[in-house]
């Protein structure tokens, strides 16, 4: 079966598989996501507490994603991720025993949370990485990237959604207990994989990692595209991604709602995240790329605005989408482009960076956005994140055209054009 061209990384075997796998995968860890915000909401009732959680299961990545890169150059990625995924599995496995028996606490869930955030400083760069070997032809990676964010999306849809009722039918543990078993799928994928043993990094594995870690620094700094686009996401991230994980408040304690609420809040953002992954998925190429990514930053901006301002169901998710089109739109064009401007040699180190960037960064936000929203309300602390978030957006936009050149010379280089 040959597939059209929005949906060409699927002629791919490895690629349709680990898609399939996901499909599963992805809709349990976003039932999972949902049900953890709620769990801690009712467990402390406070902002601060959400800010915080995110804060801690992130700070692993932060501390670790640089060095991971220039580890797991040196690791065959498929088994590394098939290791990491299963250790994923048991956290969630355990987190519903303990929600299950009521010996859960809010210390208990950040203790899981920092253990999840140790394997994903190494299994997101994994995956990030894994995905251009799990392709046939190098001209599919941006549609295989996109395709990644459109499952992703569609899982935030169907999960978090399904998560809600859930939740409000048989409790937390239900969502966790369901997405461990969902891992065995993306287990079984990888398994059933036929593919070459991906290339290691330029030294082969023989320099220290530390030495390849600070070079991927370098290598980010001296190289203007990366240094660009890595400080506006960072950017981007830090002001505006805690707009997710405020929703457990922005449910409860502005449009008063319960778990259900919840769950269509987040069905709003994943509706036009599914709109920005389709969108970006039928693009033939990369070289507007950049285009994209430094509008839909500062739309993002404007949208977390307009979303602060809702103060009733219908509008929430109505003004929820533009947030979630803008939010995948921008990461969908910049982990694209810093895949496809990457050579094969310096892929992890810079995906790892890309990491730290997108995962690692953010949560200090959502510690600050969420203390904020304890101070003036959840409302104004989005509203104050979306102001900066469009100020620092619309100064990086206006100096694209300084790196539009350097861009396009490591596209053609890599044969992404």
């Amino acid at each position: 079966m040959i597939f059209p061209n929005a949906l060409r990384a699927l002629n791919s075997r490895n690629y349709r598989l680990f898609f399939a796998a996901q499909t599963v995968s992805m809709t349990g860890l976003w039932m999972h996501r949902v049900a953890v915000g709620w769990l801690v909401f009712r467990l402390t009732d406070s902002n601060s507490a959400l800010g915080l959680m995110d804060f801690v299961a992130s700070l692993p990545i932060c501390l670790l994603s640089p060095f991971a890169g220039a580890v797991i150059e040196r690791l065959d990625l498929r088994k590394t991720l098939f290791y990491l995924q299963a250790g994923c599995m048991c956290i969630a496995f355990m987190l519903a025993f303990l929600t299950l028996t009521e010996l859960i606490s809010f210390r208990l869930v950040i203790i899981l949370a920092v253990s999840r955030g140790m394997l994903d400083a190494f299994e997101l760069p994994t995956r990030y990485s894994l995905v251009s070997y799990m392709v046939d032809s190098k001209d599919d990676v941006a549609n295989a990237v996109a395709l990644n964010s459109t499952l992703f999306n569609t899982a935030r849809m169907i999960g978090p959604t399904v998560g809600g009722f859930v939740i409000h039918a048989f409790g937390e543990s239900f969502c966790f207990l369901s997405n461990g078993f969902c891992y065995l799928t993306t287990l079984g994928a990888l398994r059933m994989m036929r593919m070459k043993k991906p290339p290691i990094g330029k030294t082969g594995g023989e320099s220290h990692p530390l030495r390849d870690t600070w070079e991927g620094i370098k290598m980010a700094r001296r190289f203007a595209p990366y240094r660009y686009f890595l400080t506006l996401i960072t950017i981007t991230g830090f002001f505006s991604f805690p707009t997710i994980i405020l929703m457990p408040a922005m449910a409860k304690s502005v449009l008063h709602g319960n778990s259900k609420t919840l769950g269509l809040l987040l069905m709003g953002v994943a509706i036009g995240a599914l709109a920005g992954s389709l969108l970006m998925a039928s693009r033939k190429t990369t070289a507007d790329y950049s285009w994209w990514c430094t509008r839909t930053c500062l739309g993002f901006g404007l949208s977390v605005m307009l979303f602060s301002l809702s103060r009733s169901i219908l509008f929430g998710i109505v003004l929820a989408a533009p947030v979630g089109f803008c939010m995948v739109t921008c990461t969908i064009a910049c982990n694209t482009l810093m895949q496809t401007m990457s050579s094969d040699a310096s892929r992890s180190r810079i995906m790892a960076l890309y990491t730290l960037a997108i995962v690692g960064i953010p949560p200090f936000g959502s510690l600050l956005s969420g203390k904020l929203g304890d101070i003036v309300g959840t409302s104004w602390a989005l509203f104050i994140c979306g102001i900066f978030c469009t100020v620092t957006a619309y100064y990086y936009m206006k100096k694209i055209d300084k790196v539009s050149y350097q861009i396009l010379r490591a596209l053609k280089r890599e044969g992404a054009l």
